[in-house]
């Protein structure tokens, strides 16, 4: 039972960092505002 409990907090604790890592960079994605056809101007572009 301990393990089945230690199997779930490890899991829960990582699906916690995915969806904060997943939060940031969709935050960052929406600050850049993306790219719109002008690469001159775009911080995406290559």
């Amino acid at each position: 039972m301990h393990a089945i409990l230690g199997n779930i907090i490890v899991i829960a604790a990582l699906i916690a960092v995915v969806a904060l890592a997943v939060r940031s960079l969709w935050k960052s994605h929406k600050s850049s505002g993306g790219c719109n056809g002008d690469c001159g101007n775009c911080k995406g572009c290559h």
